[in-house]
């Protein structure tokens, strides 16, 4: 559930994210995507995750169910992506590869090598209601 000043907590959450660039285990599409929800809910859905700092690390931690049943299992069950509103989680192919970002409208906020880049909510394939 979020919280009545969401939209003030998840712009607070965009800014300190801005310039923010990658990294593993604090800042990649997980983590982003956690920080964002807890902004806005209060609740960090990857309080019980295993932490890790590398990407063979994050990949250890999705390898046996795969990012969407990941996601799945902490947000519930995943909704057309075109049925995402701003602060929804969103599960898109980005370069090849599966990532999880947040929509921002007609965009998906997502952690990028030198800060937050927007991707195209074309290249959404799921998304799960914050």
């Amino acid at each position: 559930m979020r919280l009545p000043d969401w939209q003030k907590r998840f712009a607070e959450f965009g800014q300190a994210r801005a310039s923010m660039p990658f990294a593993w285990g604090s800042n990649d599409c997980c983590t982003f995507a956690a920080a964002a929800v807890e902004a806005m809910t209060g609740a960090n859905p990857m309080a019980d995750f295993p932490v890790y700092s590398s990407e063979i690390g994050a990949a250890r931690a999705v390898a046996n169910v795969g990012l969407q049943a990941l996601a799945t299992s902490v947000l519930g069950s995943p909704v057309s992506p075109i049925m995402a509103t701003v602060g929804d989680v969103v599960l898109l192919i980005n370069e090849g590869r599966e990532m999880i970002g947040v929509c921002n409208g007609t965009t998906v906020a997502a952690p990028g090598e030198a800060g937050m880049v927007m991707l195209g909510m074309d290249a959404a394939i799921a998304a799960w209601k914050i």
